[in-house]
């Protein structure tokens, strides 16, 4: 059934609920991670010609991690590995995720990122912090990656804080003339219950928290929130003021309320994800339902970006 497709690429994005912080921790132990397994089968008998391979930071120190490197050097793979963020190329969203790309080709032996892959162990475990720098751009883009305005980065930081400054506004991203309705903005319920740990961010902000399946159902670490009030106060002094007014709930209710906070919208989630603006979700499809389905998604420009990297000259050398 799969040799059907004749496909010359495999993309995959294991569930990552067995390897993610809120998640249960299981890894292999997980009945979730059954399917990973059974495709690392499929690899081995079919040997597609290209692999791309997508999970939540940590995977890569998991079993099944190590049991598909292993499949990969059994096969004769040449591979490179990365844990990369939006906000290296330019993009106000914090989305760290490990990235594996993957040729059998011989011809990648000469090939953009495999061109400098050698086989021992020591470079093959090697996982890259920071998009390459020496490669060409991916063909119409003008990311800070594609610019070069972030070539002189060599070390970054655990927040990724020396990207921000060649990152966009988030306001970029919003949907224009957006009519929300009171559906959208955080009741005072949830204000009250959960002010203390909302991440909150504004139009002028340069960086949003990533945006998982739970967001709007589950309000700690699923998402940021937006503050739609031209109030000047940054995070950190919203923060100091929350402090200040903890023990008090009719002040810390004021401010909470003065902020005005709202969820992020499908089409701005979907915006920070990089998808096309052409691109639209069925009618039926609900804003619930659309939330849960970005949260599991990927972020379109980075993956094009490794795309282009590993089998670009390649796909290229087909068409032709």
């Amino acid at each position: 059934e799969v040799t059907a497709f004749n496909a010359d690429m495999w993309s995959m994005s294991p569930p990552c609920q067995p390897f993610t912080r809120l998640g249960n921790q299981k890894h292999e132990e997980d009945n979730r991670s059954a399917s990973f397994f059974y495709v690392l089968g499929l690899i081995a008998a079919i040997r597609p010609k290209f692999i791309l391979l997508e999970n939540v930071k940590g995977f890569e120190h998991t079993e099944p991690w190590c049991q598909f490197l292993k499949v990969l050097q059994t096969c004769g793979y040449r591979y490179q590995q990365f844990l990369l963020t939006p906000l290296q190329f330019g993009v106000p969203n914090c989305r760290l995720r490990y990235y594996l790309v993957a040729s059998s080709s011989s011809d990648s032996a000469c090939s953009g990122l495999f061109a400098s892959h050698v086989h021992d162990s020591d470079h093959a475990n090697t996982i890259h912090l920071i998009p390459p720098a020496d490669l060409p751009p991916l063909p119409g883009c003008e990311c800070a990656v594609c610019l070069g305005h972030v070539s002189h980065i060599t070390k970054p930081d655990e927040n990724f804080d020396d990207y921000l400054p060649y990152c966009r506004p988030i306001s970029d991203y919003l949907a224009q003339q957006q009519q929300h309705s009171k559906l959208d903005f955080l009741d005072d319920n949830c204000l009250k219950r959960y002010f203390h740990v909302l991440d909150i961010v504004r139009p002028c902000d340069r960086k949003s928290r990533c945006f998982t399946k739970g967001y709007q159902k589950r309000i700690e670490g699923t998402g940021s929130v937006l503050q739609t009030a031209t109030d000047t106060l940054t995070s950190e002094e919203i923060n100091a003021q929350w402090i200040t007014a903890r023990s008090d709930p009719e002040t810390l209710m004021s401010l909470a309320k003065r902020l005005q906070l709202r969820f992020f919208h499908s089409r701005e989630v979907a915006n920070l994800l990089c998808f096309p603006q052409t691109y639209n979700f069925p009618e039926d499809v609900t804003e619930k339902q659309r939330i849960r389905l970005l949260g599991n998604s990927v972020n379109v420009l980075v993956v094009a970006h490794l795309i282009h990297w590993a089998f670009g000259d390649l796909s290229a050398q087909k068409t032709n």
